[in-house]
């Protein structure tokens, strides 16, 4: 045994046989110190366990709350999968009816198309249609959306087609600005990126009258495109010095096409 515990245990006795010997009113008065010494320790250990009981208390609420929480989180999420899926179905269900009614009122014999490949090396070029020479679909036929022109038939194949979009600089087509005599002809320009391309009318008046947000219009000049098909709205006049450009923003969102309508010449009956 080590000294200090030694000495600590002889000391210890001492004091047991000394408490021993006194008077039972000197015990007392010793029981009365020693237990007035330890009282703030009982007193704390009490307290420490009360703090500690209602922190277990916590914990497992909280635990519970966390349980609620992972639920409602997972409730949640599958809420918002059910909104997305129903605003897609309503925007598919919007394009079908703005295309057939489209089709109704077009005042020639139009074929819907789905877009099924579209490269991102050529995403303002060409598109590739689910429609082909079977569907009577030929080559230089026009191609249209609600909004306006979308370009041309280049290369049709039996049940698909390659479509020159108008934002290639060679779909080139005779435009109008609307109330102005002017006349010039619009293409898509080359290197074009972004989400906004841009076409280029040429050939206009030098002094031309025109002004940002007019109206673009085919001509129908070369029999090509049927005139009076919207194809954007001015955003800038540029004067040279011998003939004015304008830069003019399509009136068909290139970037979001899924259903266009190719112009056939064909009777109604070949359509369907």
């Amino acid at each position: 045994m080590k000294p200090q515990n030694l000495i600590a245990l002889l000391l210890f006795i001492m004091g047991a046989i000394w408490a021993l010997t006194r008077s039972e009113q000197s015990v007392r008065g010793i029981q009365k110190t020693v237990y007035r010494a330890i009282s703030p320790f009982i007193t704390g250990g009490s307290g420490l366990e009360t703090t500690a009981s209602e922190f277990i208390k916590e914990v497992e609420h909280s635990k519970q709350w966390e349980v609620k929480y992972n639920l409602a989180k997972e409730e949640l999420d599958k809420k918002r999968i059910e909104v997305a899926y129903l605003r897609k179905l309503e925007l598919e269900n919007a394009r079908l009816n703005q295309a057939l009614k489209f089709q109704q009122e077009a005042p020639f014999h139009v074929l819907a198309s789905k877009i099924i490949r579209r490269q991102p090396s050529t995403w303002w070029q060409t598109v590739t249609i689910n429609r082909g020479e079977q569907q009577g679909v030929g080559v230089q036929l026009p191609v249209l959306s609600p909004e306006g022109l979308v370009g041309k038939v280049d290369a049709p194949s039996v049940n698909t087609s390659t479509v020159i979009l108008l934002t290639d600089e060679n779909c080139q087509v005779s435009a109008k600005v609307d109330g102005t005599p002017e006349v010039g002809i619009l293409s898509g320009q080359r290197g074009q990126t972004g989400d906004t391309p841009s076409l280029r009318l040429r050939f206009l008046s030098k002094d031309a009258k025109i002004k940002p947000g007019m109206l673009v219009f085919t001509t129908g000049r070369g029999g090509l495109f049927p005139a009076d098909i919207l194809l954007g709205t001015i955003e800038s006049f540029e004067s040279g010095p011998l003939s004015g450009d304008a830069l003019v923003k399509p009136a068909v969102d290139f970037a979001a096409l899924h259903t266009v309508f190719v112009k056939i010449p064909n009777s109604p009956e070949s359509s369907r």
